[in-house]
């Protein structure tokens, strides 16, 4: 039973050994020509990095120059016998993460000088090992698979801890919060300023003279109009009789009523 086992852990070596050989990429003359071009081209842009990764010369090269004349700029600044041919936007990405990661590092002390190249697709990748004061990372260059081996990316990237992680999450969540506040701010402020100037648009405006009021002019309304004497004898008759009594006379002679109006009693 013991040799049985034994045997059967023996052929189950075995079989993970040639599986594990069987998956190493034998590659033809031609695939070890370009991967070692590849390799050199790398060790140029390492070179490159160490010497004009500076936040100084990305903001110049974001700022002067577009995607286009910054990829021939990288060309110029490599070898005449190996330059190199890179898409348009590699060169400014290549040193944002060179510079980011070196930040996360808290300085970088070394490159490994043996980097591993291999085919992977349609692309050729070097990788380097990257050593830091705090952590450690890699570079990467991905170059086509073709005659004309064109730079198509290349970044760096750390190895950060968890705890280091979440400390570079909190510097960047306090510097959202910061920009948020200042943003927040300014926006306040600029309201505030537009509604005092709009407020003291009152103060220059001229103040317009009230109208002096006219008089209105009452048109007197007569309340009393002539009557026709004719047909209110007994009324006349009365009010002569009244008359006569007011001043003592029996007699009416020599008066005469000729209209009658409504006197106006005002309090």
């Amino acid at each position: 039973m013991k040799k049985k086992i034994i045997t059967f852990l023996c052929v189950i070596a075995c079989l993970i050994s040639v599986a594990g050989c069987g998956g190493v990429r034998e590659y033809s003359e031609v695939e070890q020509e370009k991967m070692q071009y590849c390799t050199t081209l790398s060790n140029e842009l390492v070179d490159l990095l160490s010497n004009v990764a500076t936040e100084e010369y990305l903001k110049d090269i974001t700022t002067n120059y577009k995607k286009h004349e910054s990829a021939l700029i990288l060309q110029s600044m490599t070898s005449n016998y190996y330059p190199v041919s890179a898409e348009f936007g590699v060169f400014e990405g290549m040193l944002t993460t060179y510079i980011q990661t070196e930040q996360d590092m808290k300085g970088i002390e070394s490159i490994g000088e043996t980097p591993v190249t291999e085919i992977v697709g349609r692309e050729i990748v070097v990788t380097y090992d990257v050593y830091g004061k705090e952590a450690n990372g890699t570079i990467k260059f991905k170059y086509t698979n073709d005659l004309y081996t064109k730079l198509t990316a290349a970044e760096a990237t750390a190895n950060l801890t968890v705890k280091q992680n979440l400390k570079k999450a909190a510097g960047s969540m306090k510097n959202a919060g910061l920009n948020t506040l200042l943003g927040m701010g300014t926006v306040f402020a600029v309201l505030i300023l537009i509604s005092l100037i709009i407020s003291s648009f009152n103060l220059f405006k001229k103040k317009d003279k009230p109208a002096p009021v006219k008089a209105a002019t009452v048109a007197p309304v007569a309340t009393s109009t002539d009557e026709n004497l004719a047909d209110d004898t007994e009324l006349v008759a009365v009010i002569m009789a009244a008359i006569s009594a007011f001043e003592g006379t029996a007699s009416t002679d020599g008066l005469v009523v000729r209209s009658i109006r409504r006197a106006n009693r005002r309090n």
